[in-house]
């Protein structure tokens, strides 16, 4: 006979209790030699169980010739998988028969269609059960309730009320929180790295939350996490650009609250693509503010598994260098003994020819230089008449236009998608004027951020820029590196080309 249980439960039927009432249906002869088989905490949707496959392995081998389950579900709850069992011992002739049901399968076309019709229905519970479960939890997580699991590095677990319920919640721990302000404000200044920071957390004797010693994956991880920030409406702009699914209006984030992020389990999962996610509003108040939050982001977001450290002493494009056909970064390599120069290789080449082909023809990091150095320079010479800008910080004005302007956004981009189905002349007239009229609102609030976000420094520049124009050749490759990062944001390069791409439009 074959038990099953998948958890404990007062309303479920033990497995004691299953073999029992199965044994009041074999015969003295029958009970002298039968053998139990139990799985206890496995679900029936997959038939990958130790004691079935015993089972089923005892059946091929012949020593098997009659099954008795306390009911079929406890065999399976899946059509597929027991249709496939049914085949696979009416082929060893082995009779199959359910206790509770009264049901016999033998190679009768009406017990076989009777147990299929049964096992339809327990499949159908079970898919039930799965989808009542999952909606319980998304409804849980859109009222912002704590789902469980271990809280990140910076939180302990606390209580609060949410809608007269009580959960769990993250509270601050007074010295983690500390130490994750201090590493989200290191980790943007210059010339910090990921691993830089891991070095400086292991060499200061500071420990993971289960003890541990610090490394680059779990630290990305989070630095990551929105869990940190006090959000604001530029936060909910980015989450929702990397994918995610927000449940909260934009007007809802106050720069105050951290967010829960529920993402879907997949392996190396590092936050950076939120496709598939949900995002929450979460009651704990967030550690580090939006702006540092954002900041770090977006050198994460640049600082890709295909980007090299930057460190190279060869060249001062370190760093910025990538291939043209795989994507990967190029790293420097020396001449042999007795030629000057250096030549150029891709990651992807070094991975072998299936990932990068390599280059069509041969290509210096001498002839590198030079190229993007005449386009970075005209670029510099661009800015000489340009006023620059300074950033501010954001504040409650500018929360509340950073959410206009979304909601602004979204109505544009709902008109335009409604202006497509749309083929009856007036009506496209009516809705390309609101289309207009949004539009020019759109410009008119940007036109208020922009005078509340940038400030206009009274600094002459003009020196600076000269500076550089004239004393680039003798600058050091550090020095010339600290320009071209600030400048570039990349260097594509071809078999005969080098695009340059600047994190700006030219000034000029």
């Amino acid at each position: 006979m074959y038990t099953r249980q998948s958890v404990e439960r007062a309303d479920s039927i033990s497995v004691e209790q299953q073999a029992q009432l199965c044994r009041g249906a074999l015969t003295t002869r029958e009970l002298q030699s039968c053998r139990v088989y139990t799985d206890k905490g496995f679900s029936g949707k997959t038939i990958n169980r130790p004691a079935l496959q015993r089972l089923l392995h005892d059946a091929e081998n012949g020593l098997v010739d009659k099954i008795l389950v306390y009911r079929l579900d406890r065999i399976s709850r899946s059509v597929h998988d027991f249709t496939g069992l049914c085949a696979q011992l009416s082929a060893r002739g082995v009779h199959f028969q359910s206790v509770a049901e009264g049901l016999t399968l033998d190679d009768s076309p009406s017990g076989t269609v009777m147990a299929q019709i049964m096992m339809v229905f327990a499949q159908f519970e079970r898919e039930t059960i799965q989808r009542r479960v999952t909606d319980n939890y998304f409804a849980r997580a859109k009222a912002g309730m704590y789902l469980g699991g271990r809280p990140p590095f910076g939180f302990s677990k606390g209580e609060t009320t949410i809608g007269g319920k009580r959960t769990a919640c993250y509270v601050a721990d007074p010295v983690q929180s500390a130490l994750m302000a201090s590493l989200y404000a290191r980790y943007l200044q210059d010339g910090e790295t990921l691993g830089s920071l891991v070095r400086w957390l292991n060499a200061g004797g500071y420990h993971t939350a289960r003890g541990g010693s610090w490394s680059t994956l779990p630290l990305g991880r989070l630095l990551r996490s929105p869990a940190f920030v006090r959000a604001d409406a530029a936060v909910y702009c980015y989450l929702q650009g990397k994918g995610a699914t927000m449940n909260d209006p934009i007007d809802a984030y106050d720069q105050r609250h951290g967010c829960y992020c529920y993402a879907p389990h997949q392996s190396g999962h590092r936050l950076s693509d939120l496709s598939g996610s949900f995002i929450t509003l979460a009651p704990h108040e967030g550690i580090v503010d939006a702006a540092c939050w954002l900041e770090a982001q977006r050198k994460l977001d640049r600082n890709r598994t295909l980007c090299s450290s930057g460190a190279g002493t060869h060249s001062w494009l370190s760093g910025l260098m990538k291939c043209q056909k795989c994507g990967y970064a190029i790293t420097v390599v020396n001449k042999p003994a007795g030629m000057r120069g250096h030549y150029i290789n891709c990651g992807g080449h070094k991975r072998g020819n299936a990932v990068c082909p390599g280059r069509g023809t041969v290509v210096t990091l001498e002839q590198i230089e030079e190229a993007v150095q005449t386009r970075l320079l005209d670029f510099l010479r661009s800015y000489r008449a340009v006023a620059p800008q300074t950033q501010r910080r954001p504040d409650a004005r500018l929360n509340r236009l950073a959410a206009a302007i979304a909601q602004q956004e979204d109505e544009i981009g709902q008109l335009t998608r409604n202006l497509a189905h749309v083929r009856e002349t007036d009506v496209i007239h009516i809705v390309s004027a609101q289309i207009h009229e949004a539009n020019h609102a759109l410009s008119e609030l940007k036109r208020q951020r922009d005078a509340l976000l940038y400030t206009h420094p009274q600094d002459d520049l003009e020196p600076f820029f000269q500076a550089i124009l004239t004393e680039w050749p003798d600058y050091t490759i550090p020095e010339k590196k600290k320009i071209a990062q600030a400048a570039i944001r990349r260097v594509v390069v071809g078999d005969d080309t080098v695009e340059v791409v600047f994190r700006l439009p030219y000034g000029a």
